[in-house]
């Protein structure tokens, strides 16, 4: 008796498209954001203070926050 959780044939892996094709079955959109460059350093952008907020402010100031590890609270 076979076991029915293996498969008849062995497992190969999907091929990749080449550089400049695209997979039919991808929405344009995913394919597009796929490709784009993606921005590796952001020296560019303004300090976190002068962007323009897109959490609450809350939220950013929460998010500043340093908390120091105090030794007496820390538990294994």
């Amino acid at each position: 008796m076979s076991d029915p959780t293996e498969p008849d044939e062995p497992f190969e892996a999907d091929q990749e498209t080449e550089p400049g094709e695209s997979d039919i079955e991808a929405p344009e959109a995913d394919a597009a954001e796929q490709r784009a460059e993606v921005r590796q350093h952001t020296d560019h952008l303004p300090p976190s203070d002068e962007r323009t907020p897109e959490a609450a402010e809350a939220d950013a100031l929460d998010q500043r926050a340093v908390v120091e590890l105090d030794e007496d609270d820390y538990r294994e």
